[in-house]
This record gives C-alpha cells, sequence and structure tokens, in this order.
C-alpha cells in the first residue's frame, strides 16, 4: 500500500492544501506547530474515522469554517489505485471510497481494503513516535524486557499493561501468604464464625428437637388439610348425585320416545318459507306481464324514430369542413397575391444581371458566397486596386523625377573629373614638395632621423652581448654531453650513451642557431636605411622656397576640385540609390498587384461571375449577386409556399366531396351550398337521436327491470324446489305432512335440552351416572363422610394447639441465644466468599489465556520475528550485539553482543535499548505482518541518536523497499539523508512546498 497525495479541505490549521506523495520515502519537515502531527492525524483519521467527541485524541476539526475531512489517494497491491474520501458525518464521518475499476463502495469496502487492520492495530504497528521511545526510558528492571517483549508480540506496551492489571487485580483479591486482600480477610473471617457456630450447635440440642417436632407436627396438619378438602368434595359429589336421580330418569323418557319418530330432515321454519315463496312468486308473474306490454309499445316506437348515426358520426368531420371553408378563400386569395410577386421578383432578377450583361444560374447564385466577410473582403480589395492604380500613378511621376536629377549629376562628375589633376602628375607634385620642405621641418625630421639611428645601434650591440653570453652556455653543454658520451661508452651503458649523444646534438645546433641569426643583419639594413633618410634631408636644406609655394597652389586647387568631385559622386551614389528604391517600388508594386489580382480571381470564383468583371467591378457585382440571391431566395420561398397552399386547397376540397358524394350523390351543389344542406341534415339527425335515446333509454330500464323479475322468479323457483330436496319431499302435501312430525320432535329435543343442562350443572361424569342408576345406599354413604369429617376436624384443632406451643418455646429458645445470628452472618459470609471468589477466578482464567496466547506466540511466530530483528540489531549496532533471547519463563528479553555475554533490557544503554526497540517495531512489521504492507509512519523517533547511529537508522529504513517511509522532522540534520525531491517543507503560513 502506498500513499501517493494528500488533499486536505480543513484538517487542524490546513485548508485545501495538497500533497504529492511519489516517492518511497517522504519527509516532512518543519518547525514545531508547523502541522507534522496534524497530517499524521489526517491519515489515520481517513483510513480509520474521525475521533468522536467522548474519545481523547483531538478531533483537528477546522476553525475558520472549511469543510471539515479530505480525500487520500491509495495505490493498493496489485496496482489497484482507490481515492478515500471521509468527511464529517455521523460517528467517524461519512467515507467513499473509488476504485480505478469504477467500484465505488462506502466503510465495508475500505475495511476490505485494509484487510479488516483497525486503528489501534495500525498505530501499534506501523506508526510510532518519541512517545514509544520514551515509554523505554522510564521502565526499570524487568518491566523494561517484558515492555520490548510486548512490542515483538502486538507493537506496543498493552500486552504489559493488561499483564500488569491483571496481576494487580489478582493481588487486590487474594495472595497465598496475604492478610489485606479481599479474600484472604473473608476467609479468616469465615474461619472465626465457623468456629463459634460449632460451639453453639453444641449448647443447643433442645432447640434442635423442638424445631424437628415442629416440623413434624407441621407436616402432619398439612396431610389433615388434604384429607378433609377430599372428603369434602366426595360428599358434595353424594350429594349431587342425590338431586339428580329424577332428572336421569326424565332424560332416558325422552330419548326412548326421539327415537321413536326417528331422524326427521326439515328447514327451520320450513313450512313458513314455502307459504312465502309462493306468495312473492304469484306477485312477480303479475309484474312480468305488464313490462312486458309496455316493452312491446316502445319497442316499435323506436322503429319509427331511428336516427341516421352515419350522418351523426361525421358531425366533427362537416364542421372541420364548413370551418375550412374560410381558409380555402384565404389560401386561394393567397396564391393570387404570391404569383403577382413572383413575376415582380423575375423582373427584378432580369433587369439587375442585365447590369453585368450576363445571365446567372439560379444554382450558381444561390452558391455563391454573399457573407458579410465576402462583402468586407470585396470592399477591401476594390480599396487595394484603388490604391495600387495611385500608387502606379505616383511611381511614375516619380521616377520620371528621379531619372533626370541622376542624369545631371552624371554631367557634372565628368565634367570635373576632366579639370581633376591625374593621379600621376600629383604623386609627383607631392613628392617634389614633400622633397623640398620647411627648413624647420626638415630639421626637425633630421634630429628624429639621428635618435632612431642612436637606438638601433645600442640595439646590436646589446644583440651582441647577449649572443656572446649564449655561446658561453652552449659550449659549457656541449662539454658536459660529450662527458655524458664518454661515460657511457666506458661503462657499456647504451642508455646513458644514446641520452648523451641526444643532448651533444642539441647543444650543437643551438649553438649553430646563435651563429647564424639575421637579427643583426637586419638591424645593420635598417641602420644604413636611416643614413641614407639622412643625406636626403640634408640635400632639402639647399633648395628654393619659390618653387615649394608653387607646389602648394598647384596641390591645394587640384585637393578642392578632388573635394567637389567627391562630394558629387557621394550625391550621385545617393541619387544612384533613390533611382533603385524607385525600381524597387515598381517591383513591390507589381507583386502587390498581381496578389491583388489573384485575390480578385479567387473572390470571383467565390461569387461564380466572370474573370473580366471580378478585375473591374468586384465591389459592384457582389452587390448585384447579393441582392440577386437575396431574390432567388425569395422566388423559391413564394414557390414552396405556391406549393404548400395548393396542397392546402387540395386537402380541404376533397372531405367536403366526399361527403357530398356519400350524403348527396344527386345533388348538384356548389360546396358552400353542399356544406350548408349537409349541417341541416344533421341537426335534423340529431334531434331525432335525442328521442330515440330517450325512448331507448325507457326500453333499456323496462328491459332490465323485466330481466330482474326473472332472475327473482327464477331464484323463487330455486329457493322452493331448495326445501322440498331438504325435507326429502315430493309435493308440496307430502311436505306440510313432514313439517308437522319436525314440530313435534323439535318440541321433544327442547325437552331433553333443559334436562340436559341441569344434568351438566350438577357437574357429574358419565361413570357416576351409571353408578347412580345402580346405587341404593346413598343416604348411608353421605352419612359416612360427614362422621368421617367431623373427626378429621376435632383432631386438626388439637394439633394446631400442639404447634403453637412448640413455637411458643423455639421463640423463646432463639431471643434467649446467639446460634440463628451466628448461622445468618455464616451464611452472609459464605455468599460473600463466593462472589469474591467467582470474581478472582474470572482474572486468573483471562492471566492463564494471556500466558497460554504468549506461549502460542514464542513457539509458532516470535522465532521469525526474532531473526529479523536480530539481523536489524546487528545492522544498526555494527555487530556489537547480534542475538535477542526470549526468557524461557515468562516475558522478556535476554540480549547477547558479539562476546557471547548476556545481558538484560535495563543493563543496556539508553539508545542501544531505543535500538532494540525501533529493530523490534520493524521485524514485527516485516515478519508478523509481512502481508501488509502499510506505510511505516515515524515522527522523530531518533532524535536521541549520535550521528552514527541516526545514519545507520536512515539506511535501515532505506531498505525496507516493501513499505512506503513517512518521516515527520523538525530537525534540519536529518535531511541530508534523504533526496532532495523527497522533501516537503511546511512553512509558517501552513502551505506545503517542496524544497529545492
Amino acid at each position: 500500500m502506498k500513499i501517493i497525495e494528500i488533499i486536505i479541505y480543513g484538517y487542524g490549521k490546513f485548508e485545501n492544501i495538497t500533497f504529492s506523495l511519489s516517492h518511497h520515502s517522504q519527509v516532512f519537515f518543519g518547525e514545531n506547530e508547523a502541522g507534522k502531527s496534524t497530517i499524521m492525524s489526517f491519515i489515520h483519521s481517513i483510513l480509520f474515522g474521525f475521533p468522536t467527541k467522548q474519545q481523547s485524541e483531538l478531533r483537528y476539526e477546522p476553525k475558520k469554517g472549511a469543510k471539515y475531512g479530505g480525500t487520500l489517494t491509495v495505490i493498493f497491491p496489485g496496482n489497484r489505485k482507490a481515492v478515500i474520501e471521509r468527511v464529517k458525518g455521523k460517528a467517524a464521518g461519512d467515507v467513499s471510497v473509488s476504485l480505478d475499476d469504477g467500484r465505488t463502495g462506502s466503510e465495508e469496502l475500505l475495511k476490505e481494503l485494509l484487510s479488516s487492520i483497525d486503528k489501534n492495530t495500525f498505530q501499534a504497528v506501523y506508526s510510532f513516535n518519541l512517545h514509544g521511545l520514551q515509554n523505554v526510558h522510564q521502565m526499570k528492571g524487568e518491566e523494561l524486557g517484558r515492555f520490548l517483549f510486548s512490542t515483538g508480540v502486538i507493537g506496543s506496551d498493552k500486552l504489559v499493561k493488561a499483564e500488569n492489571d491483571l496481576n494487580k487485580a489478582l493481588d487486590m483479591r487474594y495472595k497465598p501468604n496475604g492478610r489485606n486482600p479481599v479474600l484472604n480477610t473473608k476467609l479468616k473471617e469465615l474461619r472465626q464464625v465457623w468456629n463459634e457456630l460449632r460451639k453453639a450447635e453444641e449448647n443447643n440440642g433442645q432447640y434442635m428437637n423442638l424445631v424437628r417436632k415442629q416440623e413434624a407436627v407441621e407436616r402432619q396438619m398439612e396431610e389433615m388439610r388434604d384429607r378433609a378438602v377430599r372428603l369434602s368434595r366426595q360428599l358434595t359429589r353424594y350429594e349431587e348425585m342425590i338431586k339428580a336421580e329424577p332428572l336421569l330418569r326424565q332424560e332416558k323418557i325422552l330419548r326412548e320416545e326421539l327415537e321413536q319418530t326417528g331422524d326427521i330432515t326439515f328447514p327451520e321454519n320450513g313450512l313458513g318459507q314455502l307459504e312465502h315463496l309462493l306468495e312473492l312468486n304469484s306477485s312477480l308473474e303479475r309484474k312480468m306481464a305488464i313490462l312486458r306490454k309496455r316493452m312491446e309499445n316502445l319497442k316499435a316506437e323506436l322503429n319509427e324514430i331511428e336516427p341516421n348515426f352515419t350522418l351523426i358520426d361525421k358531425e366533427q368531420e362537416l364542421n372541420r369542413a364548413s370551418e375550412s371553408l374560410k381558409l380555402l378563400e384565404q389560401r386561394e386569395q393567397e396564391n393570387l397575391q404570391l404569383q403577382v410577386k413572383l413575376q415582380k421578383i423575375e423582373e427584378e432578377m432580369t433587369f439587375l444581371q442585365s447590369k453585368l450583361h450576363h445571365h446567372f444560374r439560379e444554382e450558381d447564385i444561390l452558391n455563391a458566397d454573399t457573407s458579410i466577410f465576402m462583402r468586407e473582403q470585396a470592399s477591401q480589395l476594390m480599396a487595394n486596386q484603388k490604391r495600387l492604380n495611385e500608387k502606379k500613378r505616383e511611381l511614375d511621376e516619380q521616377f520620371q523625377k528621379e531619372k533626370s536629377r541622376l542624369e545631371e549629376l552624371e554631367n557634372s562628375a565628368a565634367a570635373l573629373k576632366n579639370e581633376v589633376m591625374p593621379k600621376d602628375e600629383r604623386q609627383r607634385l607631392e613628392e617634389q614638395l614633400a622633397a623640398s620642405g620647411t627648413k624647420e621641418t626638415v630639421l626637425a625630421r633630421l634630429e628624429e632621423v639621428k635618435e632612431r639611428q642612436s637606438l638601433l645601434s645600442q640595439s646590436l650591440k646589446q644583440a651582441e652581448n647577449t649572443r656572446s653570453r649564449e655561446r658561453k652556455q652552449y659550449f659549457v653543454f656541449l662539454i658536459l654531453f660529450a662527458i655524458l658520451i664518454l661515460g657511457g661508452w666506458l661503462a657499456d651503458l647504451i642508455v646513458m650513451l644514446a641520452a648523451g649523444g641526444m643532448g651533444f646534438l642539441f647543444a650543437l645546433f643551438f649553438l649553430w642557431k646563435n651563429q647564424s641569426r639575421s637579427e643583426d643583419h637586419h638591424l645593420q639594413e635598417e641602420i644604413q636605411k636611416w643614413q641614407r633618410v639622412e643625406s636626403e634631408h640634408r640635400e632639402k636644406l639647399n633648395k628654393p622656397d619659390e618653387q615649394i609655394e608653387w607646389l602648394r597652389q598647384n596641390l591645394k586647387r587640384d585637393e578642392m576640385l578632388q573635394e567637389r568631385l567627391y562630394g558629387l559622386m557621394v550625391k550621385l551614389e545617393e541619387q544612384q540609390l533613390q533611382y533603385d528604391r524607385v525600381i524597387d517600388q515598381f517591383e513591390h508594386w507589381e507583386s502587390e498587384m498581381a496578389e491583388l489580382k489573384t485575390q480578385l480571381l479567387s473572390a470571383g470564383r467565390e461569387l461564380n461571375i466572370p474573370e473580366r468583371i471580378a478585375l473591374s467591378y468586384l465591389f459592384d457585382a457582389f452587390q448585384i449577386v447579393d441582392d440577386l440571391k437575396r431574390n432567388v431566395q425569395e422566388k423559391l420561398y413564394i414557390v414552396q409556399q405556391l406549393s404548400a397552399n395548393e396542397n392546402i386547397i387540395k386537402n380541404l376540397y376533397e372531405p367536403l366531396q366526399q361527403l357530398t358524394a356519400q350524403f348527396l350523390p344527386d345533388a348538384h351543389f356548389s360546396v358552400q351550398e353542399a356544406v350548408l344542406s349537409l349541417k341541416k341534415r344533421v341537426r335534423f339527425e340529431l334531434e331525432k337521436r335525442i328521442k330515440f335515446a330517450e325512448k331507448r333509454e325507457q326500453f333499456n330500464r323496462l328491459e332490465e327491470e323485466f330481466k330482474e323479475l326473472e332472475a327473482e322468479r327464477e331464484r323463487l323457483i330455486l329457493e322452493r324446489n331448495t326445501l322440498l330436496v331438504h325435507a326429502a319431499c315430493d309435493n308440496e302435501e307430502l311436505f306440510r305432512e313432514t313439517a308437522r312430525k319436525a314440530a313435534y320432535r323439535k318440541e321433544l329435543l327442547q325437552q331433553l335440552e333443559h334436562v340436559s343442562l341441569q344434568l351438566k350443572m350438577l357437574s357429574l361424569n358419565d361413570y357416576e351416572h351409571g353408578e347412580l342408576l345402580n346405587e341404593t345406599q346413598l343416604e348411608t354413604v353421605v352419612h359416612e363422610t360427614k362422621e368421617k369429617i367431623e373427626t378429621d376436624t376435632e383432631l386438626q384443632n388439637k394439633l394446631h394447639d400442639e404447634l403453637a406451643q412448640l413455637k411458643y418455646k423455639i421463640q423463646l429458645l432463639e431471643d434467649g441465644g446467639t446460634y440463628a445470628e451466628l448461622l445468618h452472618h455464616f451464611k452472609l459470609l459464605q455468599s460473600d466468599l463466593a462472589r469474591e471468589a467467582r470474581e478472582w477466578a474470572v482474572f486468573m482464567t483471562a492471566k492463564e489465556m494471556l500466558y497460554k496466547t504468549v506461549q502460542i506466540f514464542k513457539e509458532e511466530r516470535l522465532p521469525k520475528m526474532l531473526g529479523m530483528a536480530q539481523r536489524f540489531l546487528s545492522f544498526l549496532t555494527d555487530g556489537k550485539y547480534k542475538r535477542i533471547i526470549p526468557k524461557s519463563e515468562g516475558s522478556g528479553f535476554l540480549i547477547e553482543n558479539s562476546s557471547q555475554v548476556l545481558f538484560e533490557a535495563n543493563e543496556l544503554s539508553q539508545a542501544t535499548t531505543e535500538q532494540i526497540y525501533v529493530s523490534i517495531r520493524l521485524a514485527l512489521a516485516v515478519t508478523v505482518y509481512e502481508k501488509f504492507k502499510f506505510p511505516i509512519i515515524i515522527d522523530d523517533s531518533f532524535v536521541n541518536f549520535d550521528a552514527k547511529r541516526t545514519e545507520k537508522m536512515m539506511q535501515l529504513l532505506k531498505q525496507l523497499h516493501g513499505h512506503q517511509i513517512l518521516f515527520f522532522t523538525c530537525h534540519k540534520h536529518l535531511l541530508k539523508y534523504f533526496n532532495q525531491e523527497d522533501i516537503i517543507v511546511l512553512n509558517p503560513i501552513h502551505k506545503a512546498v517542496a524544497e529545492k
């Protein structure tokens, strides 16, 4: 399971914030109160529900009214992606889960994805913080070992707490050698009371005898009461048997008479029912004769006034046809108007086409593009055409102007070129003027030449000194390498001989190069050159001044002419450029004109007009085509209207013609007259229908009434026959005789029922009835029973007196002794002791179950977990501690170092104990809960580690490839163990930014 995105709607200080978690290890870094604990709580809340208000956990409800909750986007095993959203709702909030395969659900689906892991288990195994390590610091001795063992079992100290709570509860109730526990106190008190009770029993033997006598008398009295009740019942029964004797004799006589009459089946009040049925049948016959006559008369009247229902059924159709007459006239008038309008449109279209001297097909007109965009394009093209024509005229004028100016400048330049001095002539004069310069200039130049000669002489002398020094150095190198060659030859060392030879050759080469340098030769030539310049300047000092002035005047005049020529040539170049620009503008105009022509022809094709019109009158043609298109569309619309009207007129005529042909086949009326005639006939038939309906309704009522009378007559006949069948008679005479016999039998049955009722009130069964008929000594038995009852009553009174005396004696003994109190106190103590013992047994059973569970874990799951924990601990301590050994009895661990020395957990340093705790926690997640690949959430749990332990801890976390690591810290020095892209910084305004 991997969390890839956190979206918080509102939770604590966070509102509308998204965190993307795309890496295996993700670090949330921020100062205190930056929101790290809030994000941890948010993850727990989305997965397992918001804390309720009754719980001690913080709910982190937003303070600014934001929506409470958010979403987690999670990748589950099998690359199943789920979006889990939880918002405020009932209890732990309303959750919805959406999978990438389209499946959705709520809490049940989330539990399925989380494999039913609850919040406590998740926090115990996968989420731990500094508080867990602080628990390690606070424990001492055996508690620390038991705490580490509990961590290895369930991931937290709950096992230790449960064991401690059970031990405390048991110790509070019982200790083998204790004094203050409840059971110890109760047992001691019960022993004391038991001893006192035994002494009281020995001194109270008389009391027990009296109690036994009391119980015997009470039993005897109870037997006497039962005997008295039994005798009283027997006496009552015998007295009732005496009363029942005459009734039984009468019952016997009645039953004999009923047997003589035999069984008679006859309906109740059968004779009266028969008389009533005969009377009703006679009345029905009279009514039916009257109704039959009235129905015959009404049937004759109905045949005379029966209406034409076919015509009546056409009433609505006739009304619609009548109403359509006005519409028919209106449509015919519309057709006349549309035809006139159509003729005008066709005339206007002919006129518009004559303007362009071109005939258009209607299809071309309709297909022409006359949109506002085409109008704008045509207008723009015509404006461009006008602009280019104007530009052509301007370019022609400018071309003539620039061409004339260019020709003038070319003529002026040719004239000046003839006046300018030739180049070789001017060069000759300049050389003469330079050769015969002024004395001051020649003297200054002469001084400069002398200084230059002095510098060159000094350079030549320095070069000679340098070359002499280098020659000495090269001679030394030649001698040294010669010695090296000699040593190699004498020692027969090829390497030394080769090195000496190479060095000697290089030294000889550089010595030769030093001798043959050409720098001195160049310096001497330069000195000779400057000596010649010096002699020339000395000659110039002897030339006359008039010749120099003449040279200057001629050169000055030639410079002025050259300047004028240069200026004129510059203007000529500028004019040539201007002329070329005009030519370029001509070329640009031609390209624009060609492009415009292409656009005009393209627009002409869109309008379906000839090219000659498109090139000259595009916009006018557009307007004419637009008008034509509007006329064509209107024409088509009118043609459609005419066609629709023709169809409507045809549809209106058809029903009228059908009605006339059906109901007026021989009449020769116009449509209007036929409609009026048919409407009159319909009104007449409607009046007949009303009368017919009234008569028909009367007939139907009479017919219905007649049918009811017939049914009633059939029912009466059926009831009469049924009476006869029930009485098993064939005719009415036999029925009346059977009625007389049935009345006599009914009277006998009523007398028998009365006698039987009196007998039932006596509560005698059939056996007693038979016994009574055979017994003749009932009086004697009743007398004997009364005597027994009197004797038992006297004996009962004597026993009652004896019981009163015994109770009095016992009461005296109880008022004067402590035995009863001791016995009562003893019973109460026994009850209290049993209740406390049951409670002690419950806790003892829980302790035994916990012990058995721990033993099963130690035997089955603990070895694998400890193996992984030992690997982690050995890695964290660089092999210093290698084994974690569970104690053979109870809970707790022993730690073995590399020297095979065993330590209790409390004997180790604080940091080492924390390393053991972390190793066990991580091993628990990796082994015992290995099938649940949940993220491991750590909140600043390693701040007490030194640099080395911290580095090892971070390396271990990176090795847990099967679990995503979410690390929360406020310590900046821990960030160096993670990549920059793994870090999310929580800034002071509570917004998440990735640290760059």
